[in-house]
């Protein structure tokens, strides 16, 4: 082993080091896949050598685009002649401490020249002030600032507006806007691995390990890339069916069914009577609640459902914040991902905005008790925050009592649970299974347990 390690340059170790620690799994079978095309191509084509051996997996180019794109020489990354390593500055602006104005931002989007937007980058990030090494655990949460600092969501309602007039130029501006989002993002980085220099590396590739973001990290990139693993993870769980007994020719002995037939026959055990197993799809109710941070979570779960609702005999889904509605025939009839952002924002679920689960769990028993048979699996989704309302164990016990089975999924760590408002230790007595599910890696493990 320690002579095939040798084997390896030392940069490519680097980079394959630099990957593991940003999350991104690199075999030995793949490095030295790897080393062989190191060796036998020219350095200039070394990035597309390492884009079909060092990574196997499509989500994993991302990363390892990123990482070439920061390190100086597809190697060691480049450390800036930094004399404070604890702080980056940015300059100050004009603008500081505000927001740019938004005549200003769509004057660029207009323009469209990727200087010009590259320039607006370079502002937004300049608002964001010095970037300590607290930076680097919460990079998406700048991006979302440097956003928020071109005044974004007016931006794009605007251009959208636009777009419904039938100006094409709002076409054009919207994907100028896309590629903004991406040059914030890159530009950041840079500032980063520049002033911190390799430590800065790791969380910025963790960035991109999309199966380690958290449900409310990922863009609408990352959802279009996730999406087929999705329905991959549909497909698997609708393979896997419940089990019933029914009369059959052969199988396992039935011994009432032998018992009451011997009756007939003077005690005499005779014919036999057997049972065989069958298989039946389960009935699902899902209760999810898309308030605040959680709704991300529950709308790519509502996803999850329509890709494996054939997988049961019926499936009820539900939506709520204070309030319930159902959203079946939505989840049913529309796959596509802006249906499911119209069924979490139009549905009419709130009152105060306010989370109230236990108010739910009483509304669930009331209108609709007669779905709760033995045969009915309840998958809850959420954090289990009632904004210190009245839990209502009592009605959420009743659920319990009444379904076959109940599964909570909460997309919050377990670290979390059971501090400040959140009542998880009250409600998960009663369920079968409680787990966290705060990424796409962790829902995939939940799915192979086959919960």
């Amino acid at each position: 082993m320690a002579s095939l390690m040798a084997t390896i340059p030392e940069a490519l170790q680097e980079m394959a080091n630099l990957l593991r620690a940003g999350g991104i799994e690199v075999t030995l079978a793949e490095m030295m896949d790897a080393v062989r095309g190191w060796q036998a191509t020219p350095p200039a084509y070394w990035p597309e050598v390492l884009q079909v051996t060092l990574v196997k997996r499509y989500e994993d180019l991302k990363p390892l685009a990123a990482l070439l794109a920061l390190t100086g020489s597809y190697g060691r990354p480049e450390q800036a002649a930094c004399k404070n390593r604890g702080v980056v500055s940015g300059q100050a602006t004009r603008h500081a401490g505000g927001r740019l104005p938004v005549l200003d931002v769509l004057a660029a989007l207009f323009n469209g020249s990727e200087g010009g937007l590259n320039d607006l980058a370079e502002q937004a990030i300049d608002l964001l002030g010095e970037l300590d090494a607290g930076v680097m655990d919460h990079l998406e949460g700048k991006v979302r600032e440097a956003r928020l600092a071109l005044n974004w969501h007016m931006v794009r309602y605007r251009l959208r507006v636009m777009e419904n007039e039938g100006r094409q130029e709002a076409r054009i501006a919207l994907q100028s806007l896309q590629l903004l989002e991406t040059l914030i993002r890159r530009n950041l980085e840079l500032r980063l691995v520049q002033g911190f220099g390799p430590e800065a590396m790791p969380a910025v590739l963790r960035t991109y390990n999309l199966a380690e973001k958290g449900w409310s990290e990922l863009a609408e990139g990352d959802l279009a890339v996730m999406r087929p693993y999705l329905k991959k993870l549909g497909r698997y769980l609708g393979n896997k069916y419940s089990w019933r007994y029914r009369p059959a020719r052969r199988g396992k002995i039935d011994l009432r069914r032998t018992v009451k037939e011997a009756c007939r026959h003077g005690g005499v055990p005779w014919p036999l009577r057997y049972r065989g197993r069958r298989r039946e799809k389960p009935v699902l109710l899902v209760l999810g609640d898309i308030s605040g941070s959680v709704a991300p979570f529950s709308v790519f779960m509502l996803e999850l459902i329509y890709a494996m609702q054939h997988a049961f005999r019926q499936v009820r889904t539900f939506v709520f914040v204070d309030d319930l509605a159902e959203v079946t025939g939505a989840v049913r009839e529309a796959p596509a991902a802006r249906a499911m952002e119209q069924v979490s924002r139009f549905a009419r679920c709130s009152v105060s905005g306010y989370s109230d689960f236990g108010r739910v769990c009483k509304l669930v028993l009331a209108r609709y008790g007669e779905l709760l048979t033995p045969k009915t699996t309840i998958l809850v989704l959420g954090d289990a925050r009632n904004n210190w309302r009245q839990p209502e164990v009592e009605s959420f016990a009743a659920l319990c009592r009444q379904a076959g089975k109940v599964v909570w999924l909460n997309p919050q760590p377990e670290a979390s649970w059971n501090t400040a408002d959140s009542n998880m230790a009250l409600y998960a007595p009663f369920c079968h299974a409680v787990r966290e599910c705060a990424n796409l890696k962790q829902l995939m493990s939940i799915a192979r347990e086959g919960l």
